[in-house]
C-alpha cells in the first residue's frame, strides 16, 4: 500500500511541491538568521574602531596635563572601560568561545585591565617624561591589539555576508535543479501519457480502436492507460460483434425482403392467371436462388392420379433422387410436410394440397449433412401453398368453365327449341298442308297461294329469329364494364333505327356487379330495347338503371309507342322467354305492362349477390 502510494502521481507532485516550498523556507530562514546575526556587525566594528581613537585621545589628554588629578584619571579609565565592555562587543565576542575573535577580545580586555589602566594610574602619580614615553609605548601596543580586534570583527561581518551570498546562490541552483527535475517528472509521467491518452481518445471518437497505449507507469495515468486499452479491446470486440450482428440482420432482412417479393409476385401471378398455365420452372429457379438449396423438384399430378404428369427440376444436370429412379411416386405423395431419409439423402417433402385435394408434391433433396433453416422451410412451405392455390384455382376455373359451357349449351338448346324448333315445326305443318293440297285435285289456287305465303312468312321469321339468337349468343362485355356495354348497345340500335331516340340514365356506378350479373343485365336490356325499337312504333325509348337505399337494382325500359298487345307471347314469345330465363338466374322480378301515359314499360329488379352475401355474414 505504501509503495503504491509512493508511486502515485499525486504523491510525486506533492513531494515536488513540498520540496520547493521547503527549499524556499529554508533559504528564507537561513537568510533571516544570518541577517539577524549580522545586524550588530557594523556597530561592533564602529565601537571596536572607536577604541583606537579613544586610546589616543585618552593619551593626549593625559599628556596635556602636568599633574592630572585622580578624579580626571578615574573618569578617563571608567569611560574607556565602559566602551570596551559595550554589550555589542561582548555579545559578538562571546558567541563562540573557540573563535579567534573571542581570544583577541579577552586579550584586549586583559591588556586594558592589567597593563594599560594600571600604567595610566602610575603616570597620574608620577607624570615624568620617562613614564610618559613608556605610556606611549603601552598605548601603541594596545592600539595594535585593538586593530587586530577590529579586523576580526570585520572578518566576522564579511564571513556572514559571504555565507548569506553562498546560501542565496545555493538556493538558486537548488531551485533550478528542483524545477528541472519537476519538469522532467511532469514530461515523462504527465505530458507524454496525457498526449498519448488524448491521441487515443480522438481515435476512439473516430471509431478507431486499433491503437494501444504504451504507458508503463505505475501511477494513475498508467492505470488510466491500461483501462483505456481494456476499454478499446472491449469496444473493438463489441463493435465487431455489432457489425457481425448488423451484417447477419441485413442478410436476414434481405432474405426476408427477397422472400416477400418472391411470394408477392407469385401470389399476384396466381391471382391474375387463374385460367392460364403458370411457368413454374422460372419460379422454381428463383426459389432455389433465394434459398440456396440445390435439389428442389416440383411434381404436378391430377387429383385422381398418382404418377405426375409434369416433373420440374431446377437443375436437370444432377442425378435424379433414388425415389424417382425407382419410380416410387406414391411414397412422395404425403399429406403434410415430412422429412424422409434414403441412404445418404435426406428428402423434405411438401404436399400441394388445397381443400383436401392433392395436386402434387415439392421434394427438397439434401446431401452432405445439409439441413434447412427455419426461414428456408417457411419459404418452401409458402411456395408449396401458393402452387397448390394456383393449381386449385386453375382446376376450379376449368370446372367453372365446364359448368358454364353446359349451362350455355342448355340455354342455347332451350332457346333453339323455343324459337327455331317451333318455327320449323310450323313450317313442317305448312309443308304437309301444301303436299296434301297439291295431291288433291279439288284445291283452289288461292288456297295454295295462302299456304305458300304462310311458308314464306315462317321462313322469314325463322331466319330473323336465328340472326337474333346469334347476336344474343355473341354478346360480351369488354374490360370497360357494364356501362360501356349498354352504351354500345344503345349506339348500335340507334344507328339501326334512325327515327328512334334512345336515352340512357345509368346510376349504378357504385354497385360491384358480378360477371354473371353483368351478362344477364346486358341481355335483358338488349332484348327489351330490340322489342321496343321494332314493335313499339314510338320515337323515344328511356333506359334507366338505378338502385334504392337498400341497394336493390331496378332496370326500367319504357317507350312512347302503341303499347304492348294483350297477348305478347304471339308477337315475340322467344324474346320474352329469354328475359324470363335471365330473371330466374338472377332471382329477380320481371313485369311487362302498358304505361298509363301510353307505351310499354319493362321493369326488372333484383338484389346483387354482394348485398346478399353481406346480409348473410351480418346474420351470422
Amino acid at each position: 500500500m505504501i509503495a503504491r502510494f509512493q508511486k502515485s502521481l499525486i504523491f510525486r507532485m506533492g513531494a515536488l511541491m513540498i520540496a520547493m516550498v521547503s527549499l524556499a523556507m529554508i533559504t528564507m530562514l537561513a537568510s533571516f538568521f544570518i541577517s539577524e546575526s549580522a545586524e550588530k556587525d557594523a556597530e561592533a566594528v564602529n565601537i571596536a574602531g572607536s577604541l583606537r581613537m579613544q586610546s589616543y585621545r585618552m593619551q593626549a589628554r593625559l599628556l596635556s596635563l602636568n599633574a592630572p588629578s585622580p578624579d580626571f584619571v578615574a573618569a578617563l579609565t571608567r569611560q574607556f572601560a565602559e566602551r570596551i565592555e559595550n554589550p555589542v562587543l561582548v555579545a559578538e565576542a562571546m558567541k563562540d568561545n573557540s573563535s579567534e575573535l573571542h581570544h583577541q577580545f579577552l586579550q584586549v580586555r586583559e591588556s586594558w585591565e592589567k597593563d594599560v589602566s594600571g600604567f595610566i594610574a602610575t603616570y597620574a602619580r608620577n607624570p615624568d617624561r620617562r613614564v610618559a614615553d613608556q605610556l606611549g609605548e603601552k598605548i601603541d601596543k594596545f592600539v595594535d591589539e585593538i586593530d587586530n580586534l577590529v579586523q576580526l570583527y570585520q572578518i566576522r561581518a564579511e564571513d556572514r555576508i559571504e555565507n548569506l551570498r553562498l546560501i542565496q546562490i545555493s538556493a538558486l541552483f537548488l531551485t533550478f535543479a528542483l524545477v528541472s527535475f519537476s519538469l522532467l517528472i511532469l514530461h515523462h509521467h504527465v505530458e507524454l501519457p496525457l498526449r498519448s491518452l488524448t491521441q487515443n481518445a480522438r481515435k476512439i471518437a473516430r471509431g478507431d480502436f486499433s491503437d494501444r497505449l504504451e504507458v508503463k507507469n505505475d501511477d494513475e495515468l498508467g492505470l488510466l492507460a491500461e483501462t483505456f486499452n481494456q476499454m478499446s479491446d472491449a469496444l473493438s470486440e463489441m463493435y465487431e460483434s455489432l457489425e457481425t450482428r448488423v451484417k447477419n440482420k441485413t442478410q436476414a432482412l434481405k432474405r426476408s425482403n427477397d422472400s416477400l417479393n418472391f411470394l408477392y409476385h407469385l401470389a399476384r401471378e396466381v391471382s391474375e392467371k387463374t385460367h392460364e398455365n403458370i411457368d413454374f420452372q422460372a419460379w422454381l429457379e428463383e426459389l432455389t436462388s433465394i434459398t440456396a438449396v440445390g435439389g428442389v423438384e416440383l411434381c404436378l399430378k391430377t387429383p385422381e392420379a398418382v404418377i405426375p404428369y409434369e416433373h420440374i427440376r431446377n437443375d436437370y444436370m444432377t442425378e435424379l433422387p433414388s425415389t424417382c429412379q425407382r419410380q416410387e411416386c406414391e411414397k412422395c405423395m404425403v399429406e403434410k410436410a415430412q422429412v424422409c431419409r434414403d441412404n445418404d439423402e435426406v428428402q423434405v417433402r411438401y404436399p400441394l394440397i388445397k381443400e383436401g385435394v392433392q395436386y402434387g408434391v415439392i421434394v427438397c433433396t439434401l446431401r452432405n449433412s445439409q439441413f434447412l433453416e427455419s426461414w428456408q422451410h417457411q419459404l418452401l412451405q409458402s411456395f408449396s401453398d401458393q402452387v397448390a392455390v394456383a393449381l386449385s384455382l386453375k382446376n376450379q376455373g376449368d370446372q367453372e368453365r365446364r359448368v358454364s359451357l353446359m349451362n350455355e349449351r342448355n340455354v342455347i338448346a332451350r332457346e333453339l327449341h323455343d324459337s327455331l324448333a317451333q318455327s320449323l315445326s310450323y313450317l313442317k305443318i305448312q309443308v304437309a298442308r301444301l303436299t296434301r293440297a297439291l295431291q288433291s285435285k279439288q284445291v283452289e289456287d288461292e288456297q295454295i297461294d295462302g299456304i305458300t305465303a304462310e311458308l314464306k312468312e315462317g321462313i322469314t321469321s325463322a331466319y330473323r329469329q336465328l340472326r337474333e339468337l346469334l347476336t344474343t349468343f355473341r354478346l360480351s362485355i369488354s374490360e370497360k364494364g357494364l356501362h360501356a356495354a349498354i352504351l354500345h348497345t344503345v349506339e348500335q340500335l340507334t344507328e339501326q333505327s334512325a327515327n328512334v331516340k334512345i336515352v340512357l340514365d345509368y346510376r349504378v356506378e357504385d354497385i360491384p356487379f358480378s360477371p354473371n350479373e353483368e351478362i344477364h343485365l346486358l341481355q335483358i336490356t338488349r332484348e327489351a330495347l330490340q322489342n321496343a325499337v321494332r314493335h313499339s312504333q314510338g320515337n323515344l325509348v328511356m333506359v334507366s338503371l338505378h338502385s334504392d337505399p337498400m341497394k336493390k337494382v331496378t332496370l326500367a325500359i319504357t317507350d312512347n309507342g302503341v303499347g304492348i298487345p294483350e297477348d305478347p307471347e304471339k308477337l315475340n314469345h322467344y324474346g320474352l322467354a329469354i328475359m324470363r330465363e335471365r330473371t330466374r338466374n338472377l332471382h329477380g322480378e320481371l313485369s311487362i305492362q302498358r304505361m298509363p301515359e301510353g307505351g310499354t314499360g319493362v321493369l326488372f329488379s333484383f338484389t346483387p349477390s354482394y348485398v346478399q352475401e353481406r346480409r348473410i355474414s351480418y346474420a351470422e
